[in-house]
C-alpha cells in the first residue's frame, strides 16, 4: 500500500488528467525539473515536503502538513512571451486544483491552494513559460505507518 504522500500526489495527478486532460495529457509526477520540456505544454506534480506533529489527544496519530507543487510549463511560439504561453495552462490548472479544495482526496482532512503563483521563464534554446502553484494538504496517519 502506498504512503499517504504518494497517494496525495496520485490524487492531484488524477485530477489534472481527468477529462478533459490538461496539457494534452502531459501531466508528469515525481520528475526532476526539465532542462527542456518534451511537449508544447507539461504539468509536473511533486511532493515538496511534509511536517508532522503528534496528536496527543487522539492517541497514536500524527497530523501531517504536506506541501505539493504543481508546475506548469508551456513552450512559447514565435513572437510570444513565456508568460503569455503559460497563462492559459495556469488558468486551467488553477481551476482544476480549486476543485480539490471543495472535495479533498481520500485520506486528506483539507486541501488549501496557496494564494501564491511563482513565475519563471526559461530561455534555454526555446522560450518556456513556467508557473508554479502550491497545495497544502493536512492529513493524518498513525505513528506506526505512513499510510
Amino acid at each position: 500500500m502506498p504512503s499517504q504522500f504518494l497517494s496525495l500526489a496520485n490524487a492531484v495527478t488524477a485530477a489534472l488528467l481527468a477529462s478533459p486532460a490538461l496539457a494534452g495529457g502531459n501531466v508528469l509526477q515525481g520528475r526532476a525539473l526539465p532542462v527542456e520540456i518534451a511537449h508544447a505544454a507539461e504539468v509536473h506534480v511533486a511532493v515538496a515536503r511534509s511536517q508532522a506533529e503528534d496528536l496527543v489527544l487522539r492517541g497514536p496519530e500524527r497530523l501531517w502538513v504536506t506541501t505539493l507543487t504543481v508546475t506548469c510549463y508551456a513552450r512559447a511560439t514565435a513572437g510570444q512571451s513565456g508568460d503569455a504561453a503559460v497563462d492559459p495552462l495556469l488558468q486551467a490548472v488553477y481551476a482544476r486544483l480549486q476543485g480539490l479544495e471543495s472535495s479533498p482526496p481520500p485520506g486528506a482532512q483539507s486541501v488549501t491552494l496557496d494564494p501564491v503563483v511563482a513565475w519563471d521563464v526559461d530561455e534555454g534554446g526555446k522560450t518556456v513559460g513556467v508557473a508554479r502553484l502550491t497545495l497544502i494538504v493536512r492529513h493524518i496517519t498513525t505513528t506506526a505507518t505512513l499510510e
